[in-house]
């Protein structure tokens, strides 16, 4: 009986300090609005002899707002112990920055980022894989890059 109320609170403890990190992801995320977005820049990490990638896109794009649409869709992941493979920064009219690390897929049909506020991190969420990287292809960034393999 000791042992289930122990569970029992530690859980209600655990749930309760987990509350406050997916709200301030949520808040985040629907901070990133695009008429707020002056410029994006995305990066992949280098690899092999590759030097890796990166492209700035204006805030007024088009596909920038096509990306902003999925990552705002994203929802609460778990943690990843797993590096970033790249990322992408969005400089907002304020000045700050809100940005996505790039985590390899490890769940079919969802990709994994990580979410920060300026350099803080807020945790992790995931998006749909199909509608992520159709994005980022109809953007120009190259889908052979091994931030994207399964």
């Amino acid at each position: 009986m000791k042992t289930e109320i122990r569970t029992a609170v530690v859980s209600a403890i655990v749930a309760v300090l987990s509350f406050p990190v997916v709200a301030g992801e949520l808040d985040l995320l629907s901070a990133l609005e695009t008429r707020d977005i002056e410029s994006a820049r995305i990066n992949l990490n280098p690899w092999g002899a590759h030097l890796g990638f990166e492209m700035e896109i204006a805030g007024d794009d088009l596909g920038l707002a096509a990306l902003v649409s999925v990552v705002r869709d994203a929802e609460p992941a778990r943690g990843h112990k797993c590096a970033n493979r790249g990322a992408i920064r969005f400089r907002m009219s304020d000045g700050s920055v809100i940005a996505v690390g790039l985590l390899p897929s490890h769940s079919e049909g969802f990709y994994d980022l990580r979410l920060y506020e300026g350099e803080r991190l807020k945790g992790v969420c995931r998006v749909d894989r199909t509608q992520f990287l159709a994005v980022l292809d109809e953007l120009g960034v190259p889908m052979d890059d091994p931030a994207f393999q399964e």
